[in-house]
């Protein structure tokens, strides 16, 4: 990886943990659970199994608001102490898909507006055709419908109560051709990801929606240098249902990641909500079967960095030449006898020096002694002279 990749890599990941370690407390806390005992149903079998438990339990959604919901499959666990928080069916293909008939979702929908405790039991008996029917079979048929439309589970008609089983066809009969369409969540921006490289104009828009009209707090954590704007570049606090925004960044940041924080308190939530376990803890989804106001967060994350620098493409290998030439056979050399002045040229170091000689020292010797020999033999003529 080159230096200006590494560079915007590090710059990514200091600010993305400064995004997570600047998320507000209110908004790490912001979830829904399951705040008390539930209403128990009658016992339901279903085709090819033993009897399973029904109940109708209470989800706190708000500061003070809870609604009462239904499961989504008897198969599975309510954790009581899961944290929930609202979702978009569309997040399940298996229950938004209908190629021939309506959607899961929408059916789910007009099952949870059109039993209990939607509608109350004296209502709900005489739209069904039946005698009053009690709670906890209110709770059973009800329950029973939903997990037909969302988990394709179909009652034992030999095995469960009569009442229970007229009110579960009366409530199919309806859902097979609803005019609901399934809930939107009560607050959301579109879209979830933004990725951008090095942009010049702002990022965006996302779009915010919401069953609320109130104007909702809006937030960023992550890189200082970036700020909301509105389609006219007017910086904003607030949204509401509908609002476009945009994120504006400073030039001198090339890389970074921003998440936005819309906060939306008791926003109206109306029966058929979703609800699945947060982060993907392992909890049976919820569906409201009545309508309350929800406290709840919607998140964006928007992502942009330096573009990568061009490379020159590298010159293309020679490719091999098919034809293979047959090597030329040599004469084995024969062993010489080192030469005096290679010898000469291997001893050519003073122990101590690394650097090589230019010349051998050899005939530097060779030349001094030769000196010496002529000045020792014109001494001794001189000296012999002297004496004769």
């Amino acid at each position: 990886m080159d230096i200006p990749r590494r560079c915007a890599a590090l710059l990514s990941s200091l600010v993305l943990v400064t995004v997570l370690a600047g998320t507000p407390a209110a908004i790490a806390d912001d979830f829904s659970r399951v705040d008390r005992e539930p209403v128990a149903g009658v016992e339901l079998t279903p085709v090819g199994g033993g009897p399973v438990a029904t109940a109708l339990y209470s989800l706190r959604i708000g500061n003070d608001d809870s609604v009462r919901a239904y499961t989504t499959s008897p198969d599975g666990e309510v954790r009581r102490r899961a944290a929930y928080v609202e979702s978009d069916w569309s997040g399940v293909p298996a229950w938004t898909g209908g190629a021939t008939e309506a959607a899961p979702a929408d059916r789910a929908h007009w099952i949870v507006t059109h039993s209990y405790p939607a509608r109350d039991l004296v209502s709900l008996s005489i739209d069904a055709g039946l005698p009053p029917v009690r709670e906890d079979q209110a709770i059973a048929g009800t329950q029973a419908a939903l997990w037909r439309v969302l988990s394709d589970t179909e009652p034992d008609r030999e095995a469960n109560d009569p009442t229970v089983l007229a009110l579960y066809d009366h409530l199919m009969v309806g859902a097979l051709a609803p005019t609901e369409s399934p809930v939107a969540p009560s607050l959301s921006v579109s879209p979830e990801h933004v990725d951008a490289v090095a942009p010049e104009e702002p990022l965006g828009p996302l779009t915010v929606s919401s069953t609320g009209e109130e104007p909702m707090p809006v937030s960023l954590g992550g890189a200082p240098a970036s700020w909301l704007v509105d389609a006219e570049g007017r910086q904003v606090t607030h949204a509401v249902d509908g609002d476009e925004l945009y994120l504006r960044v400073e030039p001198s940041m090339p890389a970074g990641v921003v998440s936005l924080h819309v906060h939306g308190e008791d926003i109206p939530l109306a029966e058929g909500g979703l609800f699945t376990g947060r982060d993907g803890v392992r909890t049976l989804p919820l569906v409201t079967a009545e309508a309350g106001t929800a406290t709840t967060t919607a998140t964006a994350t928007l992502t942009w960095h330096a573009p990568t620098p061009s490379t020159e493409p590298a010159s293309p290998t020679p490719e091999p030449t098919t034809e293979t030439q047959e090597p030329t056979p040599r004469e084995p050399l024969a062993e010489a006898e080192p030469s005096e002045e290679s010898v000469a040229t291997e001893d050519d170091r003073i122990v101590g020096d690394d650097l090589p000689r230019t010349g051998t020292w050899l005939s530097g010797l060779l030349v001094i002694a030769g000196a010496l020999v002529v000045s020792g033999l014109i001494i001794l003529i001189l000296g012999r002279k002297r004496r004769e």
